[in-house]
């Protein structure tokens, strides 16, 4: 009789392997099995999370303590308090969450859009809306540009990139509305941004049309 080194039973000595465990019972017979700790990576990022985290409300304090110290009303550090806010939105829930490729990118250029209407809101307070009529239209032809680029790069999962370039070209045709229902024109960044979507949408069911087709009556439950 053997004996496992293992789980410590007797095992029958034509066995090589230990019918519980799997573990060889023969030092002559078998090389040495060397086991690593497992590594819990979901504790590790939780205490990165949370490490983070305090800092980022740490720095919110100081920031917030020194503005009103020195200028008697919270002023310049709501700036840091949006970073931090932006940066987390951003970066810090795609990490938690573990989204995949599409939902980066989407977290990531509405960010991007929202810097923009920060800084317009803090340089002009809208009464020049550049950030909606000239910023948020480029982030939207650069988004719908990388989109392309992995629908051609991925083979796998094109379906998702497909029906995020249709919401692309939903959502410009929805702000062409808002344009003339806000500014009372509409800008010419809107129109490129839906005539873009618009061709994308035509190649992806010419092209593409069992798979795309087929993707989008799903999505729409039909």
């Amino acid at each position: 009789m053997n004996h496992c080194r293992r789980c410590g039973v007797n095992v029958d000595g034509d066995l090589k392997n230990c019918p519980l465990c799997g573990a060889f019972v023969s030092e002559e017979t078998s090389p040495s099995i060397y086991e690593y700790p497992k590594v819990d990576e979901k504790r590790g990022r939780k205490l990165f999370i949370k490490i983070t985290l305090f800092f980022s409300i740490l720095a919110v304090a100081v920031t917030g303590a020194i503005n009103l110290t020195v200028s008697g009303r919270i002023s310049w550090s709501l700036h840091v308090l949006f970073g931090l806010a932006l940066l987390w939105l951003a970066v810090g829930r795609s990490t938690v969450k573990r989204f995949n490729t599409r939902k980066h990118l989407a977290w990531d250029f509405s960010a991007v859009i929202a810097l923009l209407f920060y800084i317009n809101i803090w340089t002009s307070r809208l009464a020049n809306p550049w950030a909606f009529t000239l910023g948020a239209p480029i982030v939207f032809l650069v988004w719908a540009s990388v989109l392309e680029i992995l629908i051609f790069a991925h083979k796998g999962g094109r379906g998702n990139y497909q029906i995020a370039l249709t919401k692309l070209f939903a959502a410009s045709a929805i702000c062409i509305g808002i344009s003339f229902l806000w500014v009372g024109k509409c800008d010419w960044g809107w129109i490129v941004c839906t005539a873009r979507g618009f061709v994308d949408v035509m190649a992806l069911t010419f092209f593409a049309k069992d798979s795309y087709l087929s993707e989008l009556k799903k999505r729409l439950h039909v």
